[in-house]
């Protein structure tokens, strides 16, 4: 036997111990599909009903679900669509997670093209942009007299070029047309639009205005920040409703994560929630901790989670006590502050957030700025917000003035470490 199969079979013996076949967390809701969403979705049953109530109306609607990176805005419309699949009928739900550089028109031309795979009108529009099919279309060229086949002509055969469509959203109404010849409503899901310049994406809601008031159900997510306060958007209407997920309550984020250790559980092993073995391998002791420490936001209690029981499989420990907690919380921070592609900048800035605890406009200093090598404030801002996006930091919600803090998944620095910086 290999050493590579011991190690296997140690582990093998070590989640079995646990009661559990697999890692259950995931940083994002889009890698572990519309299955798994449903066994793991958890709270947000006010925000269900908001929407679920529009989509009774047959008037089509235009809903944004915004909230802060990592909040759920991708696991909550994924629900979504996930029932609307399951309870309706000649509905189709199309998903998609807006790439950079196309816009809203081209995703929705993408999303809803990659649902209708019986149309070859649909598949055609995707073979040009070169999504699909595997095998590119080709023309064939007959060389004979009055281009007619016959004995020993020749038959050449030409790759038909990719290029994308000239007028995207002209495409998608004739698309949208036909999906609605078959079908009773058409709803599609465009994601992720937080991870684009907040000034790009104003100017793309801008040009999607006639694709977002057509005859589909749009829904869409976003920050808080540069979408829903901007005056020209709110002016001109552009989402019949504008929902704001907020962080869970400790209650809530102990059952989601009960549901995520079920859902790597035979079906015939999983527990109740008032069970204290559902959070094995944890105690409801450091289940609660964990709870307490990810703050009610579902991406840092998946990644935590992840980086806990790896730390614990490490050590093939049978529960998860304070002090493995203790360890795995070290360990998480360790990996997410070692990032690769992070600038000797980018770690003087996170240093100063970690210093002071909260970085704003109002307590940046001159000599603060020297040290990052700037004049201003806000030529740090493109700084702070890629470390928001790798889980570093997180903004905070304040109208006053935009403060930055660090995320749970870093330890705040001990006093030792302040005294010596």
């Amino acid at each position: 036997m290999s050493d590579g199969d011991k190690i296997w079979n140690e582990l093998d013996n070590i989640y079995n111990r646990w009661g559990i076949e697999e890692i259950p967390f995931s940083e994002s809701a889009s890698t572990i599909g519309k299955a798994k969403i449903q066994e793991v979705f958890t709270g947000r049953t006010k925000e269900l009903r908001e929407v679920l109530h529009l989509f009774r109306d047959r008037e089509r609607k235009r809903l944004l679900v915004y909230g802060w990176i990592g909040i759920g805005k991708t696991a909550f419309i994924l629900e979504i669509l996930g029932i609307l699949q399951r309870k309706t009928k000649n509905t189709i739900t199309a998903y998609i997670s807006l790439p950079q550089g196309i816009d809203l028109a081209t995703a929705a031309l993408i999303a809803l093209a990659r649902e209708m795979e019986d149309d070859e009108w649909a598949q055609q529009q995707l073979n040009q942009m070169g999504l699909r099919p595997q095998k590119a279309l080709r023309k064939r060229k007959i060389k004979g007299k009055g281009g007619l086949p016959v004995a020993g002509v020749e038959v050449e055969e030409e790759v038909i070029a990719i290029q994308k469509p000239q007028f995207p959203s002209l495409s998608f109404e004739d698309l949208l047309q036909r999906a609605l010849e078959k079908n009773d409503s058409v709803v599609i899901a465009i994601d992720d639009l937080d991870k684009q310049d907040p000034a790009k994406v104003r100017q793309l809601l801008l040009d999607a205005q006639g694709i977002l008031k057509s005859g589909a159900w749009f829904i869409l997510t976003g920050h808080p920040f540069g979408i829903t306060r901007d005056i020209l958007i709110a002016e001109r209407g552009l989402f019949d409703l504008a929902l704001k997920l907020e962080e869970m309550d400790l209650d809530t984020t102990y059952e989601m994560l009960v549901k995520y250790l079920n859902s790597a559980r035979p079906k015939e092993s999983q527990l109740a929630l008032d069970d204290p073995e559902a959070v094995a391998p944890f105690t409801p002791e450091t289940a609660r901790l964990l709870c307490e420490r990810s703050g009610g936001v579902p991406r840092w209690l998946n990644r935590l989670g992840r980086y806990i029981l790896q730390k614990a499989a490490e050590l093939g420990a049978n529960i998860i006590t304070p002090e493995i907690l203790q360890l795995g919380f070290a360990d998480a921070e360790q990996k997410v502050g070692g990032q690769s592609g992070l600038t000797p900048q980018d770690f003087i800035v996170l240093g100063l957030v970690l210093e002071k605890g909260i970085l704003s406009d109002a307590n940046v200093t001159i000599d603060d700025l020297q040290k990052i090598k700037v004049n201003t404030f806000s030529e740090i801002l493109p700084i702070l917000d890629k470390l928001i996006q790798r889980d570093l930091l997180r903004r905070l919600p304040s109208d006053r003035t935009a403060e930055y803090a660090a995320t749970p998944l870093l330890l705040p620095p001990s006093n030792e470490e302040k005294e010596e910086d």
